[in-house]
């Protein structure tokens, strides 16, 4: 720890820390570049798409067109106003209410769900006359069972579910409902207020500005490990220092030692040599 808090390593720390902020940064405008764009691609092909018949976009029964989201769609028949029903729990600039939903019985005797308005009180949702009426607005696919556990009051239903509306209506249904934006003639009453359709949302990401985000944050990550080995190397240099100026006092010490006799003085025998003993010959 005394290697991070000298300046030199402070001063480093200080470097990492500004460059990994700016890494991330970028890599978040990518990401919100990659996002934008996606919006704009789909905001593109929606501009590009073109009202149509309904029958020109699904058929009854038949399943919901996989670019059917949001299309702009136009069809004539006469509402039903026996079988309109409310959905609660509905909130429009921050008021909870009431999608007011009518179905419109086509020239064909097929029925669609159309989304007519929204309400805060149920007693002001009108019951439209069964006159011809052209309903121009754009798709939106059914939306989930209701899954609450309070049962509703008569003539409400949780969600706008197209297989429990198959079951209750005898007609060929289509799967999807409009969500409203003009009638001619106009038959809805002004006191239900306009729901506009959902806005886009990217439910995808352009690919190639992900992946700078991500480099960018992969930087960021390899700067921070290059700090920690570089930190850690340096921690553990100095410790191999230390002990190897420690050592080699000892070492020397060792050395001098080792050179002079340790050993009992050589002693120097005083006793006299033995005598050399040899035969003289005898002469006889």
């Amino acid at each position: 720890m005394r290697t991070l808090f000298t300046p030199r390593w402070l001063a480093l720390l200080g470097a990492v820390v500004a460059v990994c902020v700016a890494f991330v940064w970028l890599g978040l405008w990518q990401l919100s570049v990659a996002q934008h764009s996606a919006i704009e691609e789909l905001q593109a092909q929606r501009d590009a798409l073109v009202e149509k018949p309904l029958d020109e976009v699904m058929a009854p029964h038949s399943a919901f067109p996989q670019d059917g989201a949001g299309h702009p769609v136009r069809v004539e028949g006469q509402y039903d106003g026996a079988r309109q029903f409310l959905v609660p729990d509905r909130v429009l600039d921050g008021q909870r209410g009431f999608w007011v939903v009518t179905p419109l019985v086509v020239d064909g005797g097929a029925v669609v769900p159309v989304l007519r308005g929204f309400v805060m009180d149920p007693a002001e949702a009108d019951v439209p006359p069964a006159d011809a009426v052209t309903v121009h607005g754009e798709l939106a696919p059914g939306e989930s069972p209701y899954l609450g556990e309070d049962t509703l009051p008569e003539g409400q239903q949780g969600t706008i579910d197209l297989s429990l509306l198959a079951n209750l209506w005898p007609e060929p249904l289509y799967n999807g409902f409009i969500f409203s934006t003009a009638e001619e003639p106009p038959v809805t009453s002004t006191a239900l207020a306009h729901v506009p359709p959902p806005q886009l949302t990217a439910g995808d990401v352009d690919w190639r500005n992900l992946g700078y985000a991500l480099q960018w944050w992969v930087f960021a990550a390899f700067a921070v490990f290059m700090y920690l080995k570089l930190l850690h190397d340096a921690a553990r240099g100095r410790g191999a220092g230390g002990a190897d100026t420690g050592g080699g006092a000892d070492t020397g010490g060792a050395a001098d030692t080792g050179g002079a006799r340790t050993g009992p003085p050589p002693t120097v025998s005083s006793a006299p040599a033995p005598a050399d003993e040899r035969i003289e010959s005898h002469h006889v």
